[in-house]
């Protein structure tokens, strides 16, 4: 019987052997795709199947890039994305993200910290008196913009996690897993996740007693090499270092800021790599910072805010600067490819792209000024150059 294919467009034809057969990728008017096999292999000969043929797998549009990547068999490689600093809060719009949506959903696993909580706890670590103290916490609301902008992984190993006690600590990592979100960063986690057969193992640290502690090179070993014992590639979170526009340069010694000790971001991130990291990445100043490379391993102090639905001073100066980072790893953890994606926040706290490049200038800027040779050259076109 013929099959009617007045309403169906043909997109792409071309051979992907997934199972030994011949598909085709066909999409329809509605914007929804089907793979289907038209052609057997068999014995390395190729001949025509005589029944109907079989839809294989199906989805939308905005699905297809990953399933032409899994039927390519793109399966030795795996793409990590990561944003700085993302601060929670009640009724954020719900087209904060649409202007990086594009971006956020092109990584395998896509990584941002999360700057607060998830909790209606009425505890507050600030006294009704505190001048200088912040607490940052966000609804469910919040983390559903988080998922449908395709966000697989949130770091809670920050400044931020403890703003309710343990009450909201334990709140906020409910809530982010039944988003379908992993959280990182709790002290002795190690989150696994398995991407194209390869295995990722994610660590989080920053400076506090919560959290694994990038101050404690015991801790930090230890953590690194058990992920790197049980990984095929390793991936380091850190949030730490001074924030605000004073703290852009990475120092070489310990960070001082509001009389607590932030690290050594550079000694930690040394030797993280040290230990078995494959590419770590950093948050904290509020500002973007330079990328460098240690013995081939790439390294982002700090991408700036990505997104705030609490603290107005972040669309401010510097504070608006952002970017995105995307790292393409072999499964034995070498370098590929990366690219940053210049962003800027908007006046109503929302990432959009920023064609002015600033990022993009500021990163070279940084890079060259803190690390010399070892800093990376971004192109215009956001492509990284490992020198």
């Amino acid at each position: 019987m013929k099959k009617d294919f007045r309403h169906i467009i043909i997109l792409s034809i071309f051979s992907l052997f997934v199972g030994g057969a011949l598909s085709y990728i066909i999409l329809n008017s509605e914007g929804a795709f089907f793979v289907v096999n038209s052609v057997n292999a068999e014995d390395s000969e190729l001949k025509q199947d005589t029944q109907d043929p079989q839809v294989i797998s199906t989805g939308s549009l905005e699905s297809l890039t990953k399933t032409l990547k899994n039927a390519l068999n793109f399966r030795d490689k795996v793409s990590i994305g990561f944003v700085g600093d993302i601060v929670p809060g009640l009724n954020a719009p719900k087209e904060m993200l649409d202007g990086v949506a594009e971006f956020t959903k092109r990584p395998d696993i896509m990584i941002g910290n999360l700057e607060g909580v998830i909790t209606q706890s009425q505890y507050s670590k600030c006294g009704v008196e505190s001048k200088n103290c912040f607490t940052f916490a966000g609804d469910e609301n919040f983390l559903r913009l988080l998922a449908s902008a395709s966000f697989d992984v949130l770091n809670t190993s920050n400044n931020h996690f403890n703003d309710f006690g343990n009450e909201g600590r334990e709140d906020t990592v409910k809530k982010i897993k039944e988003q379908g979100i992993i959280p990182v960063g709790m002290k002795d986690d190690i989150t696994y996740i398995n991407k194209n057969n390869i295995k990722v193992g994610i660590v989080g640290f920053s400076t506090f007693w919560y959290a694994n502690d990038l101050n404690n090179e015991t801790d930090v070993v230890k953590n690194i090499t058990e992920a790197e014992k049980n990984a095929d590639i390793v991936v380091v979170i850190f949030h730490a270092g001074g924030e605000g526009v004073n703290y852009v340069h990475t120092p070489q010694e310990t960070e001082w800021y509001l009389g607590e000790n932030r690290g050594d971001v550079r000694l930690f991130a040394h030797k993280s790599i040290d230990a078995g990291a494959d590419i770590v990445l950093g948050s904290g100043p509020h500002v973007l910072r330079g990328i460098e490379t240690y013995k081939g391993k790439l390294i982002a102090y700090s991408l700036g805010n990505f997104a705030s639905a609490s603290n107005k001073i972040l669309n401010t100066g510097k504070h608006k600067t952002s970017a995105m980072i995307e790292a393409t790893l072999e499964k034995d953890g070498s370098f590929v490819s990366g690219k940053v994606y210049p962003l800027e926040l908007n006046s109503y706290l929302e990432p959009y792209p920023d064609l002015e490049n600033t990022a993009v200038d500021t990163i070279n800027e940084l890079s060259l000024s803190d690390f010399g040779s070892s800093g990376v050259l971004v192109e215009d076109s956001g492509n990284i150059i490992l020198k």
